[in-house]
Order: structure tokens, then C-alpha cells, then sequence
């Protein structure tokens, strides 16, 4: 993620906190859609703490007078965009996902290939059946980890900076989805498609400063990216609440 994209993503994590701060019955919106039998007879906001700087998923947490809390993981977005959720050396995100070391190969073997000529599809036939073979085992596994991290937050904030609207959905919610939708293939450009939500390419660019050759694995435009269309979820989810801004 470049600084103009962290300084707007920023920009909407502290949005979004300063909405819900002003606005408690996004807080009790909130508890009755993740926690329904909790009672929320003299339930109030205690904080909203923006924390995305410690690279959880996790960007604001939301505490109640009575003790619970709620992280939300919140995306800005404008039109269709397609926006990166993850990125990883081949190397890491192999073994992160227990990749079997054809499919690492093979990834490799497109990668530098792609790198070396440009105008060419990253996932090419030869390589296609092998490789959406194995990520229709290893989808859900990838989208839980894009989306939950480690600390699992039980919100997914979509700000749409067209509309300047933000939608709010139980991260349960859009997980079943996802994992309803899944359609592993690849598009006719050579990227992965989990499900219309959900793609993964290499990562491209970063040229300008890197010390390393293109064709170079070290070289960060070689990572793997998986990336997500917003819109696809807010065109398909129903969202807890919506607050303009």
C-alpha cells in the first residue's frame, strides 16, 4: 500500500470512529445484529479507538459501557474499484496457505515470465488446471484470512467515497457469502477469481526504486495480490446500517 492510499484509508477509519461516537444507535444497531442477547437497557458507548496503525485487521474498536467490544475492519473504495486486501512473496504466501510445491513452482515459473514480458497473462494454460485445481481447496481459507486477519473483527465498514455513504455488515455475513459465491477461475486477462468478490495476480509496478531486477522474485512487483471489489458486496449485502458523511 503506497502513503496516499494509507493516508485515505486513514482518513475513513477516523471518519467512520467520529460517526459512531456521534451516533449511538450505530452502537446499538451494532450489538443487536453481532450479539443479540445481549441486554441493551442502559448500554452507551464507552470509546472508539482507531487502531489501524498496528497492523491489525482491525482498523477501529468499538467498547461498550458493559465491557464488549467490536472491532471493524474498514475499506474505502470509489466506483468498481478492485482493492488489494493482502499482499506476499510467492515464498510467504505458500507457506502461509500450505501451497504444494507444484503449484509453488508453477507460480514462480509465471511470475518471472509475466515480469519479463509485460503485455503477457500472469496464469497461462499450460498452468491453469493445476492451479485453480488446488486454490478451490485452499478459497475460503484465503478470504477468512484477508479478512480476518488474526484478531477477527466482527464488522466489515465499506465507505464509499462516490457516495459518501458507509455501510456496515457483520463480518459473519460476508463470509458466508463469499463462501456461497465461490467460483475459482481464471479471467481471460490471466488473474485468479475466487468468486466476483475476490481475485489474486501478481503485483506489478514498484519499479521506479527497487534494487532488484524485474524478473527478480525479491522484486516487490513480483509479490502475490489478492484484491476485492467492495461494490460486488454492497450491490449483494444487505448492510446493518448506513451512515452519510
Amino acid at each position: 500500500m503506497n502513503n496516499e492510499n494509507a493516508l485515505m484509508g486513514a482518513l475513513h477509519e477516523t471518519i467512520f470512529a467520529e460517526l459512531v461516537q456521534l451516533n449511538p444507535q450505530t452502537m446499538l444497531a451494532i450489538v443487536r445484529n453481532i450479539t443479540p442477547n445481549i441486554d441493551t437497557l442502559g448500554l452507551s458507548i464507552e470509546r472508539v479507538e482507531t487502531i489501524g496503525q498496528l497492523g491489525k485487521k482491525s482498523d477501529v474498536v468499538i467498547t461498550t459501557n458493559k465491557g464488549w467490544a467490536y472491532g471493524a475492519s474498514v475499506k474505502s473504495f470509489s466506483g468498481s474499484g478492485f482493492n488489494q486486501v493482502t499482499r506476499m512473496t510467492i515464498d510467504n504466501f505458500a507457506n502461509q496457505f500450505s501451497l504444494s510445491s507444484r503449484v509453488t513452482t508453477a507460480l514462480k515459473e509465471i511470475t518471472i515470465e509475466k515480469a519479463r514480458g509485460r503485455n503477457r497473462n500472469w496464469i497461462v494454460p499450460p498452468y491453469t488446471k493445476l492451479i485453480t485445481e488446488e486454490f478451490r481447496l485452499k478459497a475460503v481459507e484465503i478470504i477468512e484470512y484477508c479478512l480476518l486477519g488474526e484478531d477477527t473483527p466482527e464488522l466489515l465498514v465499506l465507505s464509499s467515497e462516490d457516495e459518501t455513504k458507509i455501510r456496515l455488515y457483520a463480518m459473519d455475513e460476508i463470509l458466508h457469502y463469499c463462501k456461497q459465491t465461490l467460483d475459482v477461475t481464471v479471467t481471460p486477462r490471466g488473474v485468479l477469481r475466487l468468486n466476483q468478490c475476490f481475485g489474486i495476480q501478481k503485483k506489478g509496478g514498484n519499479g521506479k526504486h527497487e534494487k532488484y531486477a524485474k524478473d527478480d522474485l525479491r522484486h516487490g512487483g513480483n509479490n502475490i495480490q489478492v484484491k476485492m471489489k467492495p461494490s460486488v458486496l454492497v450491490s449483494n449485502i444487505s448492510p446493518i446500517t448506513v451512515l452519510a458523511y
